[in-house]
């Protein structure tokens, strides 16, 4: 059974109850009254109004007798008579105790049935002329018609309040369980896996208000749990598969220049390099090799000192004569190339003035090693609200769409048939984006207007009069 119908059940019950007794009462009290009244009528009632038992009535009998009469000896025999009612319709006498019976009281009046059991009467024996006794009776039948009339009005009112009442609590029971059933279809569809949906209940400082608000809360929190759950477990996974990438790769990286070495080592214990100048060669490319893994190796263990957040130093560094020297380093390996320059004097942040230098070295070999050398290049530095601006944009093939997301990404190379010597090992942007992030700023792509690649690197900047 559902809750609705055990309320109104409950109701309906409790409501008929109370209607039952209130209508019980309302029948008892008002009997009592209606017989208190015949009682009183026949306590004043004076034995002149049948003192001519049995004499014939005079004139028309318009409203007939109130009282029955009964004459008794004082062996109990009767008398004479005189029926209640009409003359032409009397009322049934009222009946005597029989032997075996209690026998009447003087001046007690007492309910009495009617000799054919048809009536009830209150009678009252009173003394009568010598040896005699008078018994007045009173019939009940216009009581007991009273009490039919009130019983059959007071059922009907009763079925029709409570009809009324049942109705009127179904709309408010229905009304006021309407945000229960929001519930239950909530958390039916959250089951179902969707932990978007929400009970939409309004906290009006009801219960079913507040049990809302409060569902609604915590369903907040659940999601709010469950998506930060699932960004670690996606962070995790993707984490450890950069990092098996990167063993991948720097293992890679690293083998090249390992099978170079070790190659020429067996060369040279074979006995293949007894000439001088052969032998010259190979120690030349040992020794290149041996410089590349060197640096390869500075580079994994600067990402690693980046990726466990160790701080660099926070030193006082005039940007703006970094990038002069870039400059300067630029013109002299490709003196063809153009190159424009717009360098603000003075700009100054805060950082490790050789990881800085990387950075800006790294932006620099970036245009060089992927741009013609007669393809011109832009630079510019500025200081504005705090933020130290640095562009370097090329006029270069720029870099393809489906590249872009992974440009700053370890190891990576948009073209992965290019030379290791001439391409170097696919950190260089990588470390360039991890140094900028250490100094608390940032290193972004974006297309050059007319072709190109333009890469800008952000840093904080103190105010100048600070």
């Amino acid at each position: 059974m559902t809750l609705r119908a055990r309320l109104l059940l409950s109701l309906g019950v409790l409501l008929a109850a109370a209607l039952v007794v209130t209508g019980a009462l309302v029948v008892g009290v008002t009997r009592a009254n209606l017989i208190q009244q015949v009682d009183d009528d026949l306590k004043n009632a004076s034995l002149a109004d049948v003192t001519e038992i049995g004499a014939p009535r005079e004139g028309p009998d318009l409203t007939g007798r109130r009282f029955a009469a009964l004459s008794v000896d004082s062996a109990g025999r009767v008398l004479q008579t005189l029926p209640s009612g009409f003359s032409r319709a009397p009322d049934p006498l009222p009946s005597l105790p029989s032997a075996g019976e209690p026998p009447l009281v003087f001046e007690m009046i007492v309910t009495r049935p009617s000799v054919d059991g048809t009536l009830s009467y209150r009678v009252l024996p009173l003394r009568g002329p010598p040896g005699r006794v008078v018994v007045l009776g009173a019939p009940l039948d216009d009581v007991e018609a009273s009490m039919g009339a009130l019983v059959g009005a007071l059922v009907a009112v009763g079925l029709v309040a409570l009809v009324g009442v049942l109705v009127a609590a179904w709309l408010i029971i229905r009304r006021g369980l309407r945000p229960l059933e929001q519930m239950t279809v909530t958390a039916e569809l959250i089951s179902a896996g969707d932990l978007s949906s929400r009970v939409g209940v309004r906290d009006d400082g009801s219960e079913v208000g507040r049990l809302g608000g409060a569902l609604d809360a915590m369903l907040d929190q659940i999601q709010s749990a469950f998506e930060s759950q699932r960004a670690a477990l996606s962070a995790k996974e993707r984490s450890e598969t950069q990092l098996r990438q990167f063993v991948a790769d720097a293992s890679h990286e690293l083998r090249t220049p390992l099978t170079a070495v070790r190659g020429y080592a067996e060369l040279y214990r074979a006995g293949g390099l007894s000439e001088e100048a052969a032998l010259e060669q190979a120690m030349a490319r040992i020794g290149t090799e041996s410089r590349r893994m060197a640096a390869l190796v500075e580079d994994l263990l600067l990402l690693a000192r980046l990726d466990q957040g160790r701080p660099l130093r926070q030193d006082s560094v005039v940007l703006t004569d970094l990038v002069s020297d870039a400059l300067q380093d630029a013109r002299a390996v490709e003196p063809e190339r153009p190159v424009t320059a717009d360098v603000e004097p003075g700009v100054v942040v805060r950082g490790d003035e050789d990881r800085l230098r990387q950075v800006i070295g790294n932006l620099f070999t970036n245009v060089r090693v992927h741009t013609p050398a007669d393809s011109p290049v832009d630079v510019s530095l500025a200081a504005r609200d705090g933020v130290a601006l640095l562009s370097v944009a090329d006029h270069g093939p720029g870099v393809d769409a489906d590249h872009v997301e992974h440009i700053f990404d370890r190891f990576y190379r948009a073209d992965p048939g290019r030379s290791r010597d001439r391409g170097g090992s696919g950190l260089g942007l990588s470390i360039a984006a991890s140094v900028a992030l250490a100094h608390g700023g940032t290193i972004a792509y974006s297309n050059t207007p007319g072709g190109g690649a333009t890469f800008t690197l952000t840093l904080p900047a103190p105010d100048r009069d600070t």
